[in-house]
């Protein structure tokens, strides 16, 4: 092979992994960038349907898949969601987190306003767990942000978000998702299976059973420091962002939890009518558990995250973005969600469309929108 083939193909594998690192804030795993790098990024502009809907997105009807009339309905699935998470079982595993306090972490030293850093280890069955960092600011405002990173890895991917926060004078406690990040990989035996590594979230469908579900590692984690926050500051709001996967769990957990005043999922997940007909991508474990799905539709999840006085979830989409849910399609369910929020006369759903983003992340702007809707 001559010197000009080697050198074409070394700059070619250069622009490959550059790239595939370059998604935002959604830093993917090498193998991951690759395919999105061929599937996504490559793809001609016309096959790829930004400005319009196709009637077929039109023929689900929405409102029949919307089983909530009052928030006796809601609180009803707000319960089915509870059981079906954990189940009925004793909970075997601590109850409250491991905290470090004041905690050094090189790479968050340059944070602005930061004051210390605490960090909590929550254990859960099978050696899963979960690391979270608290960010305390230098002059607090008395209201915590939980932030949650997508597929993407480790919280520091939302590196600014957390630091625009801390600016602002809010408290943040990040998270990364299962399996990702600074959380472990657990090898677990399974019945019937054999020993194997989780590794990933599709490997949780081998662990579930009537008695245990794997939806639990995604909002125990912040249920355990919601309650150990509680009992030990005097927040006097907690709110949630979350990015791509983060926005899943986002909009899962503020459905179950009214704790959470305010909530902005980001890049996240779209009903699955429009998921599997727009993006033909089944998605993770947690997007495909039907079971989940049954007690509450996503849909359903979107106005249980709005309901109740004062509340809001904002679901922030990005037009052009390079992974996924991008477009408008999200216009053939929002006026329903508003209807829906108007006549429970309770709660604030909005979706608000960046058109300038060209990333899975969070943009500036749209930072900046979310400050201004915390302030208010």
């Amino acid at each position: 092979m001559n010197t000009q083939k080697k050198l074409i193909i070394i700059v070619g594998l250069v622009v490959i992994f550059t790239i595939g690192y370059s998604f935002g804030n959604e830093k993917l795993p090498f193998n991951e960038s690759i395919k999105l790098f061929y599937k996504d990024t490559f793809q001609k502009n016309s096959e790829r349907n930004f400005e319009s809907i196709e009637s077929i997105f039109y023929e689900t009807d929405v409102d029949s898949l919307i089983k909530i009339e009052s928030g006796e309905d809601i609180l009803l699935k707000k319960n089915n969601l509870k059981n079906f998470i954990w189940k009925t079982q004793e909970i075997k595993y601590m109850s409250e987190p491991l905290v470090e306090k004041k905690i050094y972490d090189e790479r968050f030293v340059n944070l602005d306003n930061i004051q210390q850093i605490d960090k909590l280890t929550i254990e859960m069955e099978y050696d899963v767990n979960s690391v979270a960092y608290v960010f305390f600011p230098e002059n607090p405002n008395n209201e915590l942000v939980i932030y949650h990173q997508g597929h993407s890895g480790d919280f520091f991917n939302g590196y600014e978000t957390i630091n625009q926060l801390l600016k602002n004078n809010y408290s943040v406690i990040a998270f990364s998702m299962p399996l990702l990040g600074g959380n472990n990989q657990p090898t677990v035996e399974v019945p019937n299976l054999g020993v194997i590594t989780l590794k990933n979230h599709n490997n949780f469908q081998h662990l579930d059973t009537e008695d245990f579900s794997s939806i639990k590692f995604f909002v125990h984690p912040i249920s355990i420091t919601m309650d150990y926050l509680e009992k030990n500051y005097n927040f006097k709001n907690y709110h949630m962002i979350g990015l791509s996967g983060g926005a899943w769990v986002t909009t899962l957990y503020s459905a179950i939890d009214d704790r959470i005043l305010k909530s902005y999922a980001v890049s996240g997940p779209l009903p699955r009518f429009l998921t599997v007909n727009v993006y033909g991508n089944e998605g993770d474990y947690e997007l495909n558990n039907s079971s989940l799905y049954n007690k509450a539709n996503y849909l359903e999840l979107f106005v249980m995250s709005s309901f109740g006085s004062d509340r809001l979830h904002m679901k922030i989409m990005n037009k052009y973005d390079p992974c996924c849910y991008y477009g408008v399609t999200y216009q053939t369910f929002e006026k329903n969600i508003k209807n829906k929020m108007e006549k429970l006369d309770s709660g604030t759903f909005m979706i608000h469309l960046d058109k300038i983003n060209k990333k899975h992340s969070i943009s500036k702007e749209s930072m900046n929108l979310i400050l201004s809707s915390l302030a208010t």
